[in-house]
């Protein structure tokens, strides 16, 4: 049975948890993250000086004020997928290169998609995405952003979302910065 549930304050435990327990073999860097790094705008050096427990501090109070949001997925009760997705404005890191797409919209933004090695290449992430729309299309938003990573040689560059993903979910390209695609879906 799967289950897509709404991040939100009581489920902080199972978010934490979920990231603690996950094995970034293919990207150690990640490990001490907990989704913060795109709620800030540290400079590199000061971000790479963090440990993990002041980013899952700072995520866990992100969740307490409502600014990180997203959707953890489930499958018989246990979580296997997480996608960090919430208005474009809490993401302060993107609004340099976001603003010029999103000026006068109310758009949210789908950024890292964490999905459990067991469970990766059958259709998770793309669930959580079209859950996301729906979710948004719902509350009245005008559109949704995504910022894939186009690297062919590179997974660990899809944790933003794959740009066929994104294609196949309606979204069309706005622009290229260098291998990053801006793309957009009105809702």
């Amino acid at each position: 049975m799967i289950e897509i549930k709404k991040l939100s304050p009581d489920l902080t435990k199972d978010f934490t948890d979920y990231l603690e327990g996950m094995i970034f073999t293919h990207a150690p860097q990640w490990k001490s993250c907990f989704c913060h790094f795109y709620h800030n705008n540290l400079s590199f050096e000061q971000w790479i000086k963090r440990t993990g427990e002041e980013n899952k501090q700072a995520s866990i109070q992100a969740i307490q004020d409502g600014q990180m949001t997203g959707f953890l997925l489930y499958k018989d009760h246990q979580c296997i997928g997480w996608l960090n997705v919430n208005e474009v404005q809490y993401f302060p890191r993107l609004e340099k290169l976001l603003s010029p797409y999103v000026i006068g919209k109310k758009v949210a933004l789908s950024i890292c998609f964490i999905i459990h090695p067991d469970f990766r290449g059958q259709g998770i992430a793309r669930q959580l995405l079209t859950h996301a729309i729906e979710y948004y299309k719902g509350l009245g938003f005008d559109g949704m952003i995504a910022c894939p990573i186009e690297s062919m040689n590179n997974k660990d560059q899809r944790y933003r979302g794959t740009m066929n993903m994104y294609l196949e979910n309606g979204y069309e390209i706005l622009d290229e910065i260098e291998n990053v695609q801006i793309m957009y879906k009105q809702l």
